[in-house]
């Protein structure tokens, strides 16, 4: 009778899964998750002699304060602005009396590599720096890294589709343009020589 129920307990699929995930009470497995060379933090526990209030502040949590107005009700901070804003907001008044209008734009693929570039490294990819290898001011710069809106997909199609219908514009105008002039060289050279019989027209 025995035996016949090892054979059971054997065959039975619970007993089988059990012996391949045993558990090993071994301190080493625990210190396995302990980072090496970092000091363990202090408990909360082992803080102080007074009672521990582990209860949660739900205002801190959720970020309310029963003090706090919102947002559209809120008034200006009464502290004096800083000189440096001051400044910069003074020069950006006095190079740009009609609002900020820079004299080159990039476009939305430059602005979107502009903020790419300075995801990436910040330290390497400063404000002058990408100023200067885009060839914009350092406050076109500023003002693109601290932007965050993105037109819609419709009209960032339609914008793609100007911007490509303008290149091409150019690039015919330029090619018109150099036609013209290679002509006019081609007959200021021609102007002062006789013409060979045997030169084709």
């Amino acid at each position: 009778m025995l035996s016949c129920f090892r054979k059971f307990a054997l065959s039975c699929p619970r007993t089988a899964l059990s012996r391949f995930y045993s558990v090993i009470l071994d301190p080493n497995y625990r210190r396995k998750w302990a980072l090496e060379g970092l000091p363990r933090p202090r408990s909360l526990l082992d803080d102080g002699d007074g009672p521990v209030d582990l209860s949660e502040d739900e205002d801190a949590v959720n970020g309310v304060r029963p003090d706090t107005p919102p947002l559209h009700m809120r008034k200006p901070p009464r502290k004096a602005t800083p000189q440096e804003f001051k400044n910069h907001r003074e020069a950006i008044k006095k190079n740009f009396p009609a609002g900020w209008a820079p004299p080159r734009k990039l476009s939305r693929e430059a602005m979107e590599g502009v903020r790419q570039m300075h995801r990436l490294d910040p330290e390497k990819f400063n404000t002058p720096f990408l100023a200067e290898k885009f060839k914009v001011s350092p406050e076109a710069v500023r003002r693109i890294l601290k932007s965050k809106w993105e037109p819609p997909r419709e009209k960032r199609l339609k914008l793609a589709e100007r911007e490509r219908a303008a290149r091409m514009e150019h690039f015919s105008l330029k090619k018109v343009r150099e036609r013209i002039e290679a002509r006019a060289v081609r007959e200021s050279v021609n102007v002062g020589t006789p013409r060979d019989r045997l030169e084709f027209e």
